[in-house]
């Protein structure tokens, strides 16, 4: 209860601290300069932070990498017995109990292949394994029927539940990929908190794809680049406060 009580606290003391700073901003008329609260901002440099500040925010920075990050594709897929399992699905599909079905439009049906992996999560939030064990013949509708095997022993399924379904398809070539919780989306756009000096930008980039809890940057980002991982939404607070919150914090 103590530990908890002291996170709950760090950001009302950010918050203060900031409030705090912003006042006292109004009397200097070097915008630019630190603030005494120890966040500041100044157009075209970023946030900039003191070391206080940051080990307040538990600030962390990451690398920009290049990784082969597995596409995936997701799905919703309805769990059946065995007396309704489809007359054509004639592939071998030992170790698996369970299959499930769900339907993708073409175009994502176009990558998927039979024996590519695929995690379930069910209502319950539990975490199972299966493959792809068909990939039927597309409908009229242009949607295609892809049947799941679940391997994971007593999984708990049962005949008409639903479950979510990613299916993970290698790459053969290594992509730009950061952190999901580097990623700050607003209704301006998806950016990141870019490393500019001592200052951490805020930087427009386009996303791919994602899996394993990282997200490809098709655009805006460079491998060897290094954006801030957490936390990216106290660092827009930051920004907004000196932009939008009629201070003089910038």
């Amino acid at each position: 209860m103590k530990k908890a009580g002291s996170f709950f606290w760090i950001p009302m003391l950010v918050f203060g601290i900031m409030l705090f700073g912003c006042g006292r901003e109004k009397e200097k008329s070097d915008h630019g300069s630190e603030s005494p609260s120890g966040a500041s901002f100044k157009a075209g440099k970023g946030v900039m932070l003191t070391d206080e500040t940051r080990q307040i925010l538990g600030l962390e920075v990451v690398d920009v990498t290049e990784e082969e990050l597995p596409q995936v594709v997701e799905l919703s897929v309805q769990i059946f017995g065995e007396k309704h399992r489809p007359e054509n699905l004639d592939q071998d599909h030992t170790g698996c109990d369970i299959h499930g079905s769900g339907f993708l439009p073409a175009d994502k049906a176009a990558l998927v292949e039979a024996g590519q992996a695929v995690k379930l999560k069910t209502l319950q939030n539990k975490t199972l394994d299966g493959f792809v064990v068909k990939v039927q013949k597309p409908l009229v509708q242009g949607e295609t029927e892809i049947i799941i095997g679940v391997t994971t022993a007593d999984s708990g399924l049962q005949d008409g539940e639903f479950a979510s379904a990613s299916i993970l398809m290698p790459r053969t070539k290594p992509v730009t990929i950061i952190p999901g919780s580097a990623l700050l989306r607003t209704v301006m756009g998806t950016f990141v908190y870019a490393v500019n000096g001592n200052a951490y930008y805020r930087t427009a980039v386009t996303t791919g794809g994602s899996a394993e809890g990282k997200v490809e940057i098709t655009e805006g980002l460079y491998p060897d680049d290094q954006v801030v991982a957490k936390p990216v939404e106290t660092l827009w607070l930051i920004e907004l406060r000196a932009t939008k919150g009629g201070g003089h914090c910038h």
